[in-house]
């Protein structure tokens, strides 16, 4: 299905620079070392300091961006950060907030649950299920799965010093007041800030225009993160909000339509997932080596086996395919 929403005329700045968005809201685009291109920050600004809202991918270019865009901004960034808000664990978000935690002295803010599960991630108890074993339960030879393992596998710096949010909870950032909505999917513990006075919406990953957010059954996620991610999108609908800006790609105004747009957006993977579901019993890695493209690196490979994953437990729990129970598990079709 081709994407009708159209991206917002705002916010069209090169990588490594910052634009004013609004009264007080600026937005930093800083670099990844992945093909996303870069990680949106969002910076709120009151008489009291800063508040920083996902800092971005923890190496070296990130850091110098950080720099050189603080002194522009006349934002010192040992002393004049109040807070830290970071959506979700993934380390394009999470990654620098230690880092900016130790410069400033800030406080973090995460919704309850999620600290917990970025420990499980990042620094994991030894009798943990590890990645290779997942991938191997789910159809990879060793000899694939350990490579693809160590692809994702990051030494990421977790912020100490953690204030928990709570769902539904109104809290002050820069001047205004923003609503915490949780909305799990693409992590179990993601949210969304909206700002009702003026409509606009913090969305990290959870709403993007371009791209479509990750949707994955992994060794940490609870069951079922498509039905959860659905379920959350459309508990967006109708929100006042008339500005969304997400965590990666171009801001856009038309909420509404490109929630619908996702919905369609992961029908249409559910159908094609169907398709390669046979009645004998497949693998999820063999089934998402007929549905993605050849020639994945590691890193995509594990994307596109967790991807798989969480819709062939879709197919699962609507009666449209069946898990077999085993040393390696396998689905079907019913």
């Amino acid at each position: 299905m081709d994407p009708s929403v159209s991206p917002s005329t705002l916010a069209t700045q090169p990588v490594g620079e910052t634009v004013h968005l609004a009264e007080g809201v600026y937005q930093l685009k800083l670099p990844v070392p992945f093909p996303l291109g870069f990680v949106s920050s969002y910076l709120l600004r009151s008489p009291r300091g800063w508040t920083v809202v996902d800092p971005g991918f923890d190496y070296p270019p990130a850091r110098e961006v950080w720099g050189r865009q603080a002194e522009r901004l006349g934002l010192r960034l040992d002393a004049d950060v109040e807070r830290i808000v970071v959506t979700h664990l993934h380390p394009d978000h999470i990654g620098l907030a230690r880092w900016l935690q130790e410069r400033s002295g800030a406080t973090v803010f995460m919704l309850e649950g999620e600290m917990e599960n970025a420990r499980r991630v990042w620094d994991p108890a030894p009798d943990a299920e590890g990645p290779v074993e997942f991938l191997m339960r789910h159809g990879m030879d060793e000899a694939t799965a350990r490579p693809t393992a160590a692809a994702t596998s990051l030494a990421i710096r977790l912020p100490y010093d953690v204030v928990a949010l709570g769902e539904g909870e109104s809290v002050e950032l820069g001047e205004r007041r923003w609503q915490v909505i949780h909305t799990p999917g693409h992590s179990d513990f993601h949210f969304v800030l909206h700002e009702e006075e003026r409509g606009v919406l913090l969305a990290g990953d959870q709403l993007l225009l371009r791209i479509t957010p990750n949707i994955e059954l992994w060794t940490h996620t609870a069951p079922r993160p498509l039905e959860r991610y659905l379920g959350s999108i459309e508990g967006l609908k109708g929100l006042d909000a008339d500005l969304v800006l997400p965590g990666h790609g171009p801001l856009f105004h038309d909420l509404d339509g490109r929630i619908d747009e996702l919905v369609a957006h992961h029908e249409e993977r559910l159908g094609v997932m169907h398709a390669a579901v046979d009645d004998a019993p497949q693998t999820a890695y063999e089934i998402s080596r007929r549905v993605f493209a050849d020639g994945l690196s590691d890193h995509q490979q594990r994307f596109a086996l967790a991807e798989t994953l969480a819709h062939l437990e879709h197919l699962v729990d609507d009666g449209r395919a069946e898990r077999v129970e085993g040393e390696v598990v396998s689905y079907r079709a019913r």
